[in-house]
This record gives C-alpha cells, structure tokens and sequence, in this order.
C-alpha cells in the first residue's frame, strides 16, 4: 500500500508539479485515532505536511482514495505554506462577534469551514484542469453521499441557533469540492442531483441559503485565495449568521 501511495503522489507531481517549498513531508500512519479524514494537508511548520491513515483510505473505494492522495499533493502545490493556514478574521465575522456575542472558538470554527471550503473547490478546480475528471468526480460523489452520522446530526443541532450555523458551514465545506463540476457539461447534471440529494434533510429555507452561496459566491471564485475567503465568510455572515442570529428570530427559536 505505501508504495502504491508513493507512486500516486510521484505521478501528480510529475504532472502537476512540485509542492509550492519543493519539497514535502509525509507521513503515512498504520492507524487513526479519533475521527476525521482519512489524508490530510497542513503547512503550518512552514513547508507542506501530509498525513494518511492506512485503515481509512483501506476501506474507500479504489478510485476515492486515489483520488483523495491526489488532492493532498495538490493541496501541497496550491496551499503549501503556513498563510494559508493562519487566516486572519475577516472584518465581517469581527463584526459579527461583536454584535452577537460569538465566542472567538465558534468563530474560529466558521473561518475554518470557510477556509477549507474555498482551498476544497480550488483543488477540484485544479486537478480537473490537469486532468483528473474521472477520479476527482469519483471523490465528488463520495462526499456528496449523505451519511447517517450527517442526518443524526442534523437532528442534534437543528433546535440549535449557533449549532445550526457550524452544522451549515460544514456543509458548505463538504459540499465545495463538487461545485466545479458544475461547470463541466459532461457531468453537471448529474452532480446537481447528488447536491440535491445531500441537502434533501434539510428545510426548503436552509437549502435555499446554501444554493444561493453556492451560486452567488462559489461559483464565482477567483484565482485569489484569500479573496475568496473573505467573500465566502461574507455570505456566511449575511445569509447564515445573521439570519439565525437576529434577535427576534433567536428569542423565537429559544422559545420553542
């Protein structure tokens, strides 16, 4: 398995090619601990880290977890060093704690939904363009399967105003490495079902609030990362945080 592990990311780079400080470190883990993906990325040590857990990836289907090494190494060329790690709080989400009281860890956990979300869609955006459509749909299409542990959380948080806004971001975050497919003709339709699909647990008004970031914000992503943050986090604060925060729809939600 670590050798074909090897091989995978020698490919990518020979393509793609190398991680943005030329050079990387991985390490590849017998097993887990705790719950999480089972690769991933980081550069927070000052140049690109990879980690892979055998007994996650063992268990994915062959083209997923491939698909999913691949997206490490792309994340290492596109994302490999510590300032796209240590994100600043935009000043709406500044704003937002302000006037609302948020607690800087459950802010904390926005930007970093929304951080993930915009690197996410920019490595899809990324491998597609160098070749990997069949795989990275693959992947898409793995992520975009609703999971009983997503639904029975939903029923945890769903009476929740603050739980419901971390809930929804993670969404958004899971759901972003699919948009680019959108605008691949070939395969566009049938990833909009798999997007209706994962969404389908959800109120008719929390599904349009996530369509219409996905359309409006998403789709509309630059080649700047850190804009793109800034403009995701926006939507969240405009169409999520204050939509669930304002006070009488708060007093009413406490109420029930």
């Amino acid at each position: 398995m670590t050798e074909k592990l090897l091989a995978i990311l020698a490919e990518c780079y020979r393509r793609l090619g190398p991680p943005m400080t030329f050079s990387v470190n991985l390490n590849i883990y017998e097993t887990s601990s705790g719950q999480g993906f089972f690769a991933s990325h980081d550069a927070l040590e000052g140049k690109p880290t990879i980690n892979i857990y055998l007994d996650r990836i063992s268990s994915l289907p062959p083209n997923v977890a491939e698909a999913g090494v691949r997206r490490q190494a792309a994340h290492s060329i596109l994302h490999g060093s510590p300032e796209y790690y240590k994100i600043k709080f935009p000043s709406g989400l500044r704003q937002a704690m302000r006037s609302y009281g948020l607690p800087e860890n459950l802010a904390t956990e926005i930007l970093y939904g929304a951080a993930m979300a915009v690197k996410e869609h920019a490595v899809t955006r990324f491998l597609v363009e160098g070749g990997y459509l069949e795989d990275q749909l693959a992947y898409a299409k793995y992520m975009l399967a609703p999971t009983a542990e997503e639904l029975q959380a939903w029923e945890l948080t769903k009476n929740n105003p603050t739980a419901r806004i971390i809930y929804l971001v993670m969404t958004i975050r899971d759901i972003s490495c699919a948009v680019p497919l959108l605008k691949k003709p070939d395969v566009s339709d049938e990833i909009r079902q798999y997007l209706e699909k994962r969404l389908s647990h959800l109120p008719d008004q929390y599904k349009a609030i996530i369509q219409k970031i996905v359309d409006e914000t998403i789709q509309k992503f630059s080649d700047d990362t850190f804009k793109n943050i800034d403009n995701l986090v926006e939507a969240i604060v405009e169409n999520i945080i204050h939509k669930e925060l304002e006070p009488s729809k708060y007093e009413t939600e406490t109420m029930r």
